[in-house]
């Protein structure tokens, strides 16, 4: 009985000395343990806050480098849209002095016919001496261009610098377009310098011989482009 009781008692002891054990071990390192939590917490803190800061430093450059592509892209739109307009106004200056283009100004209308009264009058005579030929209207062409005109049809065919005017037994062609009289010249220049070369050039011979002209200013004529086509077979660009 004394034996079980010491057993007990023994047994007892030891038990208080393990919880006294743990519970000293429990004050010693909880506080250790809290310390390092509050220690790692904080580092996390830190560590996200520095993440969200990049993050907004990231954002910002990347806000730059948008905005300084849209401006290199207008920059470059910009760039294009100039070249383009002055690629649009050589092509459209070229088409202009080509005859390519129609054309609107102020110039000069000369009317010419046959003259079927004097050829009437004159039946036995030469039927060739009451006509206009093609060398009346090179004539007169010359004298426009002489005179500074920048565009000049006849019946509605432009001329340019390929542009024919020839005769072919008793036909006139211009741009290898068969025309008849009566045949209308319209010039654009100057009104007055074009009327006065052409009034005492060609025409002055032709009025004089009874033919039909007339010829009238106008300020605001309308010329159409050339409607032939443009072949060069030797030409190239040098």
């Amino acid at each position: 009985m004394l034996r079980q009781s010491l057993r007990s008692v023994f047994t007892l002891t030891l038990i208080c000395f393990m919880i006294g054990g743990l519970f000293a071990l429990y004050l010693r390192y909880a506080p250790s343990s809290q310390s390092q939590t509050n220690a790692l917490s904080q580092r996390m803190d830190n560590l996200v806050s520095t993440i969200n800061n990049l993050e907004q430093e990231i954002a910002a450059y990347e806000g730059i480098v948008q905005t300084s592509r849209d401006e290199l892209a207008g920059l470059e739109n910009q760039a294009q849209t100039e070249w383009l307009r002055k690629l649009q106004e050589e092509l459209h200056g070229a088409k202009l002095r080509a005859g390519l283009t129609p054309v609107t100004g102020p110039g000069i209308v000369i009317t010419l016919d046959d003259n079927v009264v004097g050829q009437k009058a004159d039946p036995n005579g030469d039927p060739n001496a009451y006509i206009i030929h093609y060398e009346d209207l090179l004539a007169i062409v010359s004298e426009l261009k002489t005179g500074g005109a920048e565009a000049i049809a006849i019946n509605e065919q432009r001329l340019i610098t390929t542009s024919e005017l020839r005769c072919v037994g008793n036909v006139i062609l211009v741009n290898t377009t068969r025309i008849a009289p009566p045949f209308v010249i319209h010039a654009i220049g100057d009104p007055s310098i074009l009327a006065d070369m052409v009034t005492y050039g060609r025409l002055d011979p032709l009025i004089t011989e009874g033919f039909p002209v007339s010829v009238s200013e106008d300020q605001a004529l309308i010329l159409p482009a050339y409607k032939g086509e443009l072949q060069f077979k030797y030409t190239t660009f040098s």
